[in-house]
């Protein structure tokens, strides 16, 4: 708005004002866009000239607690067919061309199984019951060395017809009756019983095959596992004699031991002793002097107490008292001896002061499987929580 009573200099004067201020305006206009265009692209935006997306926070991730767990035992206890359990449940659960990898070994406790009944049976001096099963036993008495036998190119039709005649005939079920006294693996029967479908030519290994196939684990064979809770590493040591030497020196201050042991082989003696030892004190002697050793004074041992299932059955057949007589409980009683043989390990934990966590597995069983590692996951993972985080 003019004002009629400026002079001509005065308002000349305003007119200079106001470009001015016009101009610095436009001036500092241009500066904040520059300023706001330059945090949008390198502060707020890194995509600028793009869509803008909000950013969505991604949750910090937390290291886990770490376990170290050592898997020990003596022999044939059933510490393999845990760690198969634990490649089933968290692993890449055995694919087909691993599958087929362990087709000479399946093949092999087989022959190997029906090798030692036909033995035991020759031993025992019985009698077949026909001069052609008689035939087929001499056959399986003379064969050639098992590597070469498995290593053919094709393996001869006629072997799964001659398993089959000879596990039914009564010379071999009457052996196989006497499996405590000579080394039968815990699951020969199921492989025999399925002889036809193992010796055809396509097999492929079934889960189940896997998980009963006995295998010598020599050395150490370690596994690590990302679970939901805590992340596992399984040192599994062979159980051999030889290979005990090396348990102590596998790993220091282990987070836990899970020592495995039978409870079905009270009336079996060890197959490599040069003397006569009852296997499971066998497992008694390994199970003490793992207690003795100053590095595992304060590690938390958990006891798996294995094919609680065999155990089952054969508790009816053959007397505990026969090879344990300090037991005082009833013949055939399960839960008896079972408890019984419990209270050796229990006795001999509280002799070195130890606290002992006990279960009873059954090693093939995967429903059980999943229920007793629940457990021992759990545990672990507290007790590792409990000592202030990672151990």
């Amino acid at each position: 708005m003019r004002h009629p009573n400026l002079s001509a200099t005065d308002r000349e004067e305003e007119n200079s004002h106001r470009n001015l201020s016009s101009c610095l305006r436009s001036v500092i206009g241009r500066i904040w866009q520059l300023i706001v265009t330059i945090l949008q692209q390198f502060v707020c935006c890194p995509n600028y000239g793009e869509e803008y997306v909000p950013r969505r926070e991604e949750p910090r991730a937390f290291a886990k607690p770490e376990a170290r767990l050592l898997v020990v035992g003596a022999s044939d206890t059933g510490k393999s067919t845990f760690m198969r359990q634990m490649r089933l449940e968290f692993g890449d659960q055995y694919p087909v061309q691993e599958r087929r990898r362990h087709q000479p070994h399946i093949r092999r406790n087989v022959m190997d199984s029906i090798h030692k009944l036909v033995s035991a049976a020759a031993q025992y001096e019985y009698s077949y019951s026909t001069p052609e099963v008689e035939s087929i036993a001499m056959k399986f008495a003379e064969w050639p060395p098992l590597e070469d036998l498995l290593e053919a190119p094709d393996l001869d039709p006629s072997w799964s017809d001659s398993i089959e005649s000879l596990w039914k005939d009564p010379a071999i079920q009457a052996a196989y009756q006497r499996r405590n006294e000579f080394h039968l693996m815990t699951n020969a029967d199921y492989f025999i019983a399925h002889a036809p479908r193992i010796l055809q030519e396509d097999y492929v290994p079934t889960i189940d095959d896997i998980l009963r196939m006995r295998i010598v684990t020599r050395g150490a064979v370690t596994k690590t596992y990302e679970l939901t809770n805590i992340r596992m590493t399984l040192h599994d040591m062979g159980g051999q004699r030889p290979e005990r030497i090396a348990w102590v020196n596998q790993l220091d201050y282990p987070s836990a031991i899970l020592f495995v042991a039978s409870l079905s082989e009270y009336d079996q003696t060890v197959e490599e002793a040069e003397e006569s030892k009852n296997r499971v004190q066998e497992s008694l002697d390994i199970y003490e002097q793992l207690l003795g050793y100053s590095p595992f004074d304060t590690t938390p041992v958990i006891l798996l107490l294995n094919k609680s299932d065999v155990f089952s059955v054969k508790i009816k057949e053959q007397p505990l008292k026969k090879y344990f007589p300090e037991y005082e409980g009833p013949d055939g009683d399960e839960a008896s001896g079972r408890d019984y043989i419990t209270s050796l390990y229990v006795d001999l934990t509280k002799k070195y002061k130890k606290n002992l966590l006990v279960r009873y597995t059954e090693a093939t069983n995967r429903d059980n499987f999943r229920a007793i590692f629940a457990f021992v996951s759990n545990y672990v993972s507290r007790t590792i929580m409990g000592l202030g985080g990672l151990y």
